[in-house]
């Protein structure tokens, strides 16, 4: 009987009882069949609809593309960009795996447990809904079952038992997973996955082999089997190595080993995505070209050759969880903020970043950017309306202002009493700490807020003071940011207040994460150009601008001059005496 007829049968004798009798009988077919759908999965979720004539779901090329590969490889690395359907097709054969090989035991596991369980959970759903035959194969009763298992479904932990004796399950990136056991596994955006925890928890987990009534296959592709999958992050990172080695193992192993890519282009050919949505993201101001590079064209962005900062510092240091929006003094009573602005005119955003300093039991204190804040090309009335606003906010110390060329004449504005155009409230003057010349003297007022600002009038001694300034805070881990966005992202995904957000809510939530990356690529942008005096900086690439660095570091040398300040005060001359 050919494996058409077998379907066919099958099909028109509807539910039959399945004895032991009926399968031993057609056992050679059926293991030609199982054979067949573990190298065509598509195949046999095409089958599966096939038993709903109502079922109206249908692959893309793409699609099956992926769900053959990654049932034919041990190892699959895919870098996909959003809206690609990745953790749907990738959850999809995990539960073919589990089907299709009876006794398997597979993991998903991403950065965050609470989020794995959110993914494998709603996909699983979604699955069953659109593929109705799958929701036949698991134990949905919280119950033990007929493998001796059981189904549990919550917010941290999600197991899916199958009734051919497979689980489906997440798992922590963690040091208490260590011991479980599995055949398989998901890394879910692995490139935010920890790679110590990666290499000594979790992939050390995958030792065993699938046992059959004793029996084990060495061969079986199963066994040991791996999937990457995520968004393109940055070079010189794990996630990056982890791809070349795979691109390596498919030349050397070609049997072994897949890598697959996509771009934007191919969900928006398909109509997963609408047609316009590339060309609004280009017009969103948190976007900037490396940063859509990466996320939807799958190019990974790095730290060029001879770049001043360390990417790996700087990620390790991404561990702020929330942004601030106004003071908060739970943590540190003691801490207050200032601001760093950047100013632009014309082409050219004026940026703010929020710091929060909070002393430190070594007496260095720490500095968190809590916030980073983008304001169009306006004339200078608007933009001194949104800093000083933007100071009230915070009840800042001091904001640092760029006061060379074109920040001079916001400088002028921020020393005048305005009007703020929402309230009708006056935002008062700002009083200027080092006015040495009495140049803004006469604009003090009543309402002048006493050293309010340090006006900062960069040159190549002073740049030199604030970039080691800023790459020995980076190094010692006194300087912190705010974590990826594509984590803060799962994290919102896996809160109920997430459904109830509107996209635009969505995306004002992520913005502040996702400009802590894109001043992250401008730091790693930064060359050093050899010089005997001073330390020069250079854009490698002069697409990817530097006015979110230049803010950040004006704040901080704000904090340097508080510190030198500090440390003088500490001095007595006792310090200076020497005794025999």
């Amino acid at each position: 009987m050919a494996l058409s007829d077998l379907l066919s049968a099958q099909k028109k004798a509807g539910e039959v009882e399945v004895t032991s009798e009926r399968i031993e009988k057609d056992l050679d077919l059926l293991r030609e069949l199982v054979a067949y759908w573990r190298w065509y999965p598509d195949k046999f979720v095409d089958y599966l609809c096939s038993l709903n004539p109502d079922n109206t779901f249908k692959f893309y090329a793409y699609q099956r593309i992926y769900l053959r590969a990654s049932m034919r490889y041990r190892t699959v690395y895919c870098v996909f960009p959003r809206g690609y359907s990745k953790s749907f097709l990738a959850v999809l054969c995990l539960a073919l795996k589990c089907i299709l090989y009876p006794g398997s035991d597979i993991f998903v596991v991403s950065d965050v447990k609470s989020q794995s369980a959110k993914i494998l959970s709603d996909k699983i759903t979604e699955l069953c809904r659109l593929i109705p035959a799958l929701e036949n194969e698991i134990i949905w009763e919280n119950r033990r079952g007929t493998s001796g298992g059981k189904t549990i479904n919550t917010k941290d932990t999600v197991v899916y038992q199958f009734k051919n004796g497979s689980r489906l399950m997440n798992i922590a990136a963690a040091d208490g997973t260590r011991g479980q056991r599995h055949q398989a596994g998901l890394m879910e955006e692995c490139a935010t996955l920890d790679q110590e925890i990666l290499n000594s928890v979790i992939i050390p987990t995958l030792v065993i082999r699938r046992n059959v009534y004793g029996v084990t296959d060495d061969d079986e592709v199963l066994n040991q089997s791996q999937i990457f999958i995520t968004s393109a992050g940055f070079k010189n990172t794990y996630a990056y190595d982890k791809l070349i080695q795979t691109v390596c193992e498919s030349v050397a192993r070609p049997e072994s080993a897949i890598v697959l890519g996509g771009t934007w282009r191919i969900p928006v050919y398909e109509g997963l995505q609408p047609r316009d949505f590339i060309q609004n993201l280009r017009m969103d101001n948190s976007f900037n070209e490396a940063s859509f590079e990466r996320e939807f064209e799958s190019v990974w962005s790095g730290s060029v050759e001879g770049a001043f900062f360390d990417m790996d510092k700087f990620n390790r240091h991404r561990i702020l969880q929330l942004p601030e929006w106004e003071p908060n003094g739970r943590n540190n009573p003691k801490a207050y903020y200032l601001l760093g602005v950047d100013v632009g005119r014309f082409s050219d955003m004026t940026e703010a970043v929020v710091f929060k300093v909070t002393p430190d039991v070594t007496g260095v204190p720490k500095k968190l950017l809590v916030n980073l804040f983008s304001y169009e090309a306006e004339n200078f009335i608007a933009q001194s309306i949104h800093i000083k606003k933007l100071f009230k906010q915070y009840n800042c110390k001091v904001a640092v202002v760029d006061g060379n060329g074109v920040g001079a004449g916001l400088v002028d504005l921020l020393v005048t009493d305005q009007e703020d155009p929402d309230t009708g409230e006056v935002l008062p003057t700002f009083g200027v700490v080092n006015d040495e010349d009495d140049k803004y003297r006469n604009f003090i007022t009543s309402n002048t807020i006493p050293n309010a600002m340090y006006i900062m009038k960069a040159n190549a001694p002073l740049n030199t003071e604030m970039y080691a300034y800023c790459k020995s805070q980076l190094n010692s881990g006194k300087l912190q940011f705010l974590i990826d966005e594509n984590l803060a992202k799962n994290k919102l995904e896996s809160q109920s207040q997430s459904k109830r957000m509107s996209a635009r809510k969505r995306a004002e939530y992520l913005q502040p994460f996702t400009m802590t990356s894109i001043l992250e690529e401008q730091m790693l942008n930064l060359v050093e150009n050899p010089d005997n005096m001073n330390i020069i900086l250079k854009q490698n690439s002069k697409k990817i601008k530097k006015d979110k660095f230049s803010a950040m570091i004006y704040a901080l040398y704000w904090c340097k001059l508080e510190e030198d300040k500090g440390n003088r005060k500490k001095r007595s001359l006792a310090d200076y005496m020497f005794f025999s």
